[in-house]
């Protein structure tokens, strides 16, 4: 089922959109909170981060775009996040979900994003650490110009979308407390950002959903809140 948003939708179905999305994130928080109190019971590691990332952006029709994070031919995106990592005990990987705010610019077209990410994160070695990782993502369109974007933009944008992203990265540990750890990551899209109205050239109407995909560079500090004194310790025989 597609909605389209015009001058001339009612306000009704608006409305119970936006309080089924309103609700869908408040489901997301509570889970994530659950999520946070249970690893932190069980877990070897309870790390928070704040990560910050810089790149390129662009849009498709297809999928499998790979996007350079230093390609200036292309729309900057930049994000600024807290995410919060969980490493089950003896465990060689780490459960994580965060919050990030990610802003897309091309001259006047500016997109503003909160985004949801959950994955998993493989960690090879001991202070220096292989991070490759993947997971979903949810976003939610914040603000962008109307008078920057297309008529099929403002007809048929979406609200929500998912996608996914890879990432492979290292990270330095230190005093088993703090790692700081650089990234690339790609993001794509899965579901549709807009999309656009074509005529065949027998003059038949078909449409082409976009998406959108990204290349980042992602800097991050973590600090670990369980130390070394609160692991359990072997009772002596």
């Amino acid at each position: 089922m597609i909605i389209q948003i015009t001058d001339t939708d009612e306000p009704g179905p608006l409305i119970s959109v936006r309080s089924m999305q309103f609700k869908t994130y408040i489901a997301v928080g509570i889970i994530f909170v659950f999520v946070f109190r249970t690893h932190a019971a069980y877990a070897q590691e309870s790390a928070f981060a704040i990560e910050q990332g810089f790149g390129q952006s662009t849009t498709g029709y297809a999928g499998g775009i790979f996007v350079l994070p230093v390609d200036d031919t292309k729309p900057d995106v930049s994000s600024i996040g807290l995410s919060y990592y969980s490493r089950p005990v003896q465990a060689l990987f780490r459960l994580n979900a965060g919050l990030a705010f990610y802003s897309i610019d091309d001259d006047e077209a500016s997109f503003k994003y909160l985004r949801l990410p959950a994955g998993l994160e493989l960690c090879l070695g001991r202070k220096l650490q292989i991070l490759p990782a993947a997971g979903l993502s949810g976003s939610y369109l914040l603000e962008y110009n109307p008078d920057a974007v297309t008529e099929d933009y403002l007809n048929s944008r979406s609200l929500f979308q998912l996608g996914w992203y890879g990432r492979l990265g290292i990270g330095f540990l230190m005093m088993d407390q703090y790692m700081i750890n650089l990234a690339w990551q790609q993001n794509s899209d899965l579901s549709r950002k807009y999309k656009v109205n074509r005529f065949s050239p027998g003059g038949a109407p078909y449409s082409l959903d976009v998406k959108g995909y990204e290349g980042m560079l992602i800097l991050g500090i973590r600090y670990n809140i369980i130390s070394s004194s609160d692991k359990p310790h072997r009772q002596p025989e």
